[in-house]
């Protein structure tokens, strides 16, 4: 399946093309996707195709047969059902084989016959950034070491982490921004993950696994803690690495919320289960939670709940 590289953009979008003429199917493919073929037997051709300026996801359907030659100025992650196949440089193989990454620079073949594709699309900024995060490195090129997985188990991975993705987009759930940027969280770890970047692997690997570790300790004594007075400095002690340390791990893994938000967002949480379930006022609880002030915990609570709190007692 091709490079959907115009689609690309700044906001949320979702397109669908189908069509059964063979002159309009030619066209708009060969302005999405550079040079295409459709065989002599040609039935119909459809497209769905959802993403932001980030990242998209795309399914495509073929009846009858069709060629395409990609050279993608994103990062490109196919993979499709038997009767689809593709071609980079010397290596050949099937889409229904192994999950596929074509990257800017290569040029690809890739064929359809009868056949379902499903891609991903990375616009390269945006997975360098996440790359760099990851791996605490900030003059990291992203580059990958060949079209194919590492190994038979981050093939599944990547399977896994595409069909999750898939079950969001099918719920409707990637139109609210949240779920987007945590979709697209998710599917940028699970590439970086997948197919072998070039450069010092098991240097990229132990950074990658420290800042899991950082966030994932760090996640958890703010959680565990929320109702006390700590601070962010107090994570990252737990977490055994410095203050700066535990913000670049959030913000590599907690789609985009830093230390205090989380926390914040921890507290109020905490906040909104108490006023639910125990007869409280909106102050109390508000000191209780940590928040300076009611009015700073309303304005808060808020913003993350779409209403204002509701307490009862004295």
């Amino acid at each position: 399946m091709g490079s959907p590289n115009s689609h690309l953009s700044a906001t949320f979008f979702e397109r669908r093309f189908r069509s059964r003429d063979r002159d309009e199917t030619q066209a708009h493919l060969a302005g999405h996707y550079g040079r295409v073929d459709l065989g002599r037997r040609f039935s119909g051709f459809a497209e769905h195709v959802v993403g932001d300026d980030r990242f998209l996801l795309a399914d495509a359907a073929m009846l009858g047969e069709l060629r395409c030659v990609v050279d993608p100025d994103v990062l490109l992650i196919s993979t499709g059902t038997p009767g689809s196949g593709w071609e980079v440089g010397d290596e050949t193989g099937s889409f229904a084989a192994d999950p596929v990454i074509f990257q800017p620079g290569e040029q690809s073949v890739h064929r359809m016959s009868d056949t379902q594709g499903r891609a991903v699309a990375f616009r390269v900024p945006a997975l360098t950034r996440t790359a760099r995060l990851l791996y605490a490195q900030d003059d990291l090129e992203l580059r990958f070491d060949g079209p194919l997985p590492v190994n038979a188990r981050r093939s599944a991975y990547w399977l896994a982490a595409l069909e999750v993705a898939r079950r969001e987009w099918r719920s409707g759930a990637l139109s609210n921004d949240s779920m987007r940027a945590t979709t697209y969280r998710q599917l940028a770890l699970a590439a970086l993950e997948t197919f072998r970047l070039v450069g010092d692997r098991r240097e990229l690997r132990v950074s990658a696994e420290r800042r899991a570790r950082v966030f994932r300790v760090g996640a958890q004594f703010l959680r565990d803690h929320a109702g006390t007075p700590i601070t962010i400095e107090d994570a990252a002690l737990a977490a055994g690495a410095s203050t700066g340390e535990l913000v670049l791990a959030f913000r590599s893994h907690s789609d985009g919320l830093g230390p205090t938000a989380y926390l914040r967002r921890s507290r109020l949480n905490g906040a909104h289960d108490q006023l639910s379930s125990t007869p409280v006022t909106v102050r109390a609880v508000a000191e209780q939670w940590g928040f300076s002030s009611e009015a700073v915990f309303v304005r808060h609570y808020r913003a993350e709940y779409g209403a204002d709190p509701v307490g009862s007692g004295a």
